[in-house]
């Protein structure tokens, strides 16, 4: 399974690093976009990060930085606290996510026929369902600036994670690990055999047939996160993949 995220970084080349404050163009038909500001004529950036034009945009990729939810997103959440209703999570950004019972606990409307109200009985039994530090798969239905986030459980492919191993890269980086049109993830897949959900907050699910190939993937997205902003990426990590099985006697 993998998130599809748009893609935000140009292997054919490396980016040229920018910090806060820096000046980075002075052309009157570039606009600002992500982690850039104009001031009069001239675009500065926000950020540490790699400076990326894409049509009349000039955006600043960050090298760091915490997930900002968006509705509709998968993510891989990470089960924080609790209290008698609700759960809260962890989702790499600036304010836990709240899970409430009902968007977690599939209820049997039907009794003889007639509908039944949840109660407080009822209500203590869901809260079973997780504990703290379980890891989750789940799905953003609901952001704003003045509230947590409010995510669910139910829905296709959302679940407590019971098996593999999860790991956490810096956001920004997700993007390089898909690759253009999804190239890099499946070049990781198909030569690593595992199985792999990359989420928008930083974290990736990883199973394979054995712990030996689990970590050949993590090692290898450890290497692209950080050489990121270099070209010619894609070519370096399968010669690497290959020279890793070859010497860790891989198939």
């Amino acid at each position: 399974m993998v998130e599809e995220i748009p893609e935000e970084y140009d292997s054919s080349k490396t980016r040229e690093i920018v910090v806060p404050g820096e000046l980075i163009s002075e052309d009157p038909q570039l606009l600002p976009g992500r982690g850039a500001i104009k001031e009069g004529n001239k675009i500065h950036s926000i950020f540490i990060g790699l400076k990326d034009i894409r049509g009349k945009y000039i955006n600043v990729v960050p090298f760091k930085g915490l997930y900002t939810p968006e509705m509709g997103d998968k993510i891989i959440g990470k089960i924080a606290d609790k209290s008698p209703v609700r759960w809260y999570v962890d989702i790499n950004s600036n304010n836990e996510a709240s899970l409430s019972v009902s968007d977690a606990v599939e209820r049997n409307r039907s009794y003889s026929g007639k509908g039944r109200r949840s109660s407080s009985r009822d209500n203590d039994k869901s809260m079973t369902k997780y504990q703290l530090g379980d890891i989750i798969i789940c799905k953003v239905i609901s952001t704003n600036r003045v509230s947590n986030p409010v995510i669910t459980t139910l829905g296709e492919g959302l679940r407590k994670i019971t098996d593999g191993i999860c790991i956490q890269i810096d956001v920004p980086k997700i993007p390089r690990i898909i690759g253009k049109r999804g190239s890099m993830i499946k070049l990781i897949k198909e030569m690593t055999t595992c199985r792999l959900f990359v989420s928008k907050n930083g974290r990736i699910w990883i199973k394979g047939k054995s712990e030996d190939y689990e970590r050949l993937a993590i090692d290898v997205i450890y290497k692209i996160e950080r050489e990121a902003h270099t070209s010619g990426l894609t070519d370096r990590i399968q010669n690497y993949i290959q020279q890793m099985k070859q010497e860790r006697g891989l198939d």
